[in-house]
This record gives C-alpha cells, structure tokens and sequence, in this order.
C-alpha cells in the first residue's frame, strides 16, 4: 500500500498516482480559484456532467463503437447544445474524429 506524498495518512487514489482522494480534491479546489474556466468550456463541462449523470442513472444506454462495433465506447457531443445527442466512439476512432 502506497500512502499519499502529501498527508502520508491515507492510500492514494490509483497506480501511478502521488495523492489521495482527499489531498487531490483540496488541491483541485484551490487550483480552480486561481484558473477559472472560460464561459465556452463551463458550457461543455455542464453538458458533459449532465449527460454522465443520465448514463449513471440509465436513462441513456451506452452503445458500442459506432465505426468499429468496439465495446467499450465514449461519448462524443456533436453539439452541446443537445447534452443527451451522443455518438458512442471507441478512444482511437473518438481521438481520429478530433485529431485528423
């Protein structure tokens, strides 16, 4: 068990990772008072975390990769103005379609 460079008290999060939950959150507060998002990006974070909690709830249902028929799939908002229009994207054919 690896304890958290910042605290030593408690497990950090994951593999690889240098703090715990605890000390990761309070340094993510702390990071955003200083580093406010601009309007455009509060927007597309609001609809990414709207369409999250319909999919953790199961109001919308993931689907494989539309391209490749990959199970295991992201989401990709075609507009944000639609939160729950989502295409369901394998990580290589999601990071071709931003990336080209």
């Amino acid at each position: 068990m690896k304890l958290c460079i910042k605290c030593g008290l408690n497990e950090r999060r994951a593999l690889g990772q240098q703090y715990c939950r605890e000390c990761h959150n309070a340094y993510q507060r702390a990071w955003r008072k200083t580093h406010p998002l601009s309007a455009e990006a509060r927007h597309k974070d609001n609809c990414r975390s709207y369409a999250g909690q319909y999919l953790r709830y199961g109001l919308i249902e993931r689907y494989p990769c539309e391209i490749c028929d990959e199970g295991e799939s992201e989401m990709h908002h075609p507009d944000y103005a639609k939160p729950l229009d989502v295409r369901w994207l394998c990580r290589k054919h999601h990071l071709a379609l931003h990336y080209p």
